[in-house]
């Protein structure tokens, strides 16, 4: 760390790294499917093919002599780290699309999608929806045959479970924030909440929703 405040022994921090772990994070532990970050994604592939690249071309040149190279090895490893990392981020999104694909076929939450991600889960729901065709739909009467019928309060469309419990972290202080009622007799409302900077809080997916999915709440709060 340079003492004389000047900056200039100071190691160089990639930010993309830093915001793929964030976007990692929250996507894991959200109980829904959040804005994917085109940049960062792109950002980070880039680095990760170039990084690749130098490896290997140093391996066939000969410049690696010893495979036990403590710098190549730790670059090889962190090289590693960050495929892992982007790899799970994009899992874990497919596997969510995969849980409830007709909700994300709406057209109000395409927009939370890649290009790449819509046209998967296209592909998947027509393979899906063939398959009960075949399989079972064509047995059934025809008024029986739909999959996103609606009766009254019953949806057969299967939607992600809102209403959980989920740790966050804030990096800044937030509120007073409105309590979404839970639905029950209690007539008297809830009291609105303050959240305070370096706190984490159990709460209610609902409360913090919006700091997840709208860009100007951008890092105030973070799953853990």
């Amino acid at each position: 760390m340079d003492e004389t405040g000047d900056g200039e022994d100071e190691p160089f921090v990639n930010r993309d790294i830093l915001r793929l772990f964030m976007r990692w994070q929250n996507e894991k532990y959200a109980p829904e499917v959040l804005p994917f970050d085109r940049e960062v994604t792109e950002n980070i592939s880039e680095i990760m093919e170039f990084v690749g690249e130098s490896l290997e071309e140093e391996r066939a040149e000969g410049e690696i002599l010893d495979p036990n190279d403590p710098d190549y090895c730790l670059r090889s490893l962190d090289l590693e780290r960050t495929k892992y990392l982007l790899r799970d981020y994009l899992r874990i999104r497919l596997w969510k699309l995969s849980q409830w694909p007709q909700h994300y076929l709406e057209p109000a939450n395409m927009h939370l999608l890649s290009d790449a991600e819509r046209a998967y889960l296209r592909e998947f729901w027509n393979m899906k929806h063939s398959f009960l065709e075949h399989r079972l739909l064509g047995a059934l009467p025809p008024a029986k045959q739909g999959l996103d019928d609606k009766m009254d309060l019953l949806d057969m469309v299967r939607r992600p479970v809102l209403d959980k419990h989920v740790y966050v972290k804030l990096s800044e202080n937030i509120g007073p924030l409105d309590v979404p009622s839970t639905g029950t007799q209690d007539a008297s409302a809830p009291e609105p909440l303050t959240l305070y900077e370096g706190n984490t809080y159990l709460l209610r997916w609902p409360i913090v929703r919006e700091f997840l999915m709208d860009s100007i709440h951008e890092g105030k709060v973070q799953l853990v």
